[in-house]
This record gives structure tokens, sequence and C-alpha cells, in this order.
């Protein structure tokens, strides 16, 4: 069996590098404006960590130290939290609200460093103003401590989904109009739904074997919540906010904003199967159907 590291994949988004030292895993993140691609032929002007949106997926350990690193190549200040995680005040990075955390000016970097006590799942994001809807957000997941201690809960395939949603202007409802656009960063009215970064023809299909057991790990900090549901499959609830459940199952849930759901699901129903938003105007794009935070499980 693999490594539970080298499984776990947020399709369509790149696994962050690291540096392992003294039980220190170290990450660099670069806060900056982007170009980002939600269809192959609709771009936003966003802002990104490390050049995209979501952010790199970070993977770290039960036990382990974390240093994020984050570099603000950007003409206006931030910070980062990483939410629903327990941690020294000084490293929580709200100071807006007057926590003892640094503000990170244009130009300057700060690193946070705490210790993870907790397996689960997790997300990283801005805390200055409404930059997180701008894009600056993304995926942490910290496995247990050794996969031997794990062996009897190791997945044979384990993903991350990043749900986000963007209001973007268009000249009517019901078409998209290719272009580059500017963002509404309030986000009261989205019209773009999308899944890692990428609305539906565009979204990355998970590709799964009969047989497999199979988690999935869905995440939200966007201003609605976003009903997700499996064609073809029963799942259960393994954990919600990297809190372990057991004996619940589902087939559809509701991630409302802030929270982590994973779920764990045996494929054994052969055929290419919709993951999708169950709220209809989230799987369109612009009013576009089919479109938006629509994905598809495809067995091989």
């Amino acid at each position: 069996m693999k490594g539970w590291e080298t499984i776990i994949d947020a399709p369509g988004i790149p696994k962050a590098n690291f540096r392992l030292s003294n039980n220190v895993r170290y990450f660099h993140l670069s806060a900056k404006p982007i170009n980002h691609n939600l269809l192959t032929n609709l771009a936003i002007k966003a802002k990104g960590y490390n050049g995209s949106t979501p952010g790199p997926l970070l993977v770290a350990r039960q036990g382990e130290w974390i240093a994020i690193t984050v570099e603000n190549r950007m003409s206006e200040d931030t910070a980062l939290h990483v939410h629903g995680y327990v941690k020294p005040n000084s490293q929580d990075g709200a100071p807006d609200i007057g926590e003892p955390t640094p503000v990170i000016k244009p130009g300057q970097s700060y690193t946070y460093r705490f210790y993870l006590w907790q397996s689960g799942s997790f997300f990283y994001h801005s805390t200055h103003g409404f930059q997180s809807n701008e894009g600056l957000i993304g995926p942490l997941v910290v496995l247990p401590k050794s996969d031997s201690a794990a062996k009897d809960t190791i997945p044979d395939g384990d993903y991350v989904f990043l749900l986000q949603q963007w209001e973007i202007s268009q000249p009517t409802l019901g078409k998209v109009y290719p272009g580059t656009y500017s963002i509404d960063k309030f986000g009261r009215n989205p019209n773009f739904f999308t899944i890692n970064g990428k609305a539906f023809p565009d979204t990355v299909p998970v590709y799964v074997k009969r047989g497999q057991k199979i988690r999935m790990r869905f995440i939200n900090k966007s201003n609605n919540s976003h009903s997700m549901h499996l064609h073809g499959h029963d799942f259960r609830v393994a954990a919600v906010d990297a809190f372990p459940r057991h004996n619940l199952m589902h087939d559809t849930i509701n991630v409302a904003s802030g929270q982590r759901w994973d779920i764990e699901f045996l494929a054994n129903n052969p055929g290419l199967w919709p993951l999708n938003g169950t709220k209809t105007f989230h799987r369109s794009n612009n009013g576009e159907t089919p479109g938006g935070m629509v994905t598809r499980l495809i067995y091989i």
C-alpha cells in the first residue's frame, strides 16, 4: 500500500513543497495578484498563493511543528489564519481585531509556527478585508502521526475539494461571455461556482477502481453553504471539522461556511458518476448549464 502522503490529492491544485528538519515542516506561501482561469475561455483578476487559487495543498503530520512563511507580494497588507486549529494567540493571524499577531506589510514576510496536535482537514486563508473572497485561501490536511498507527484507516484514494464562488460582471444571465474580468470582492450575488478553482466542464475528474476505499474532504469558506451529492453511492461521514463521526451515513451533505466534511465510501458501482452541488444555479456558469460546482467520479 502506498503511503498516505503519496496518495492524498486535491485534483487540479498543486501540492506544496516543504522542508522537514528537526520535526518542523516548513512551507512558503507567496501572496500576489494573479490571473486565474475558471474556464478555458473565462479568467478572473484574483489574488492567490504561489500563483494559484486555491493555494497549494499543504500536507503535514500530527505530532510535527508547522512553520508557514507568508511573503506579501501585493500592494496591500495581509495576514494568514489556519482555520479550525487551536494554537497560541500570537500565531492565530487576525491582527485586525487586536490579536498580538503582526500585519504583514507589502514586501514583508512573517512565519507562523505552531504544534500539530490534531489530525484532520483544515484550511488557511487571509483575514485581511475580503482577500479570502478574492482567492487567498487554500487547504491544509494533517495526517495521523504515522501510517502504521493508522493502517486500518488509510484509504486507497484521498481527495480534497475546496469550494468557492465568484461574482463576475456579465452582460446577461444564461450565457458565458469570454474574457478576463475583475471580481466583486463582496460576492453577494455569485454567478460562478468552482471546485478546486475550476468550474465544469474544466473541473478535474476523480478516477477510481472497483473495490477501492475512497475518502473525500470538502472545505468551504464562501458566503453560502454548499450541499454536495455523489451519484450512485452512499457514504459514511468520517469527520466533521476534524472531529470523528461514527455510524453516520448520508448521500448528501451541507457544507456550511467554515466547515470541513470528510466522507468515505467503497467504490462498488462502476460507471461515470456526477459529484455536484445540489443547488440548481450553483450547477451553472452564469446560468449556462451544465457548469459550476460539478465534477465526475470515473471508474477505470
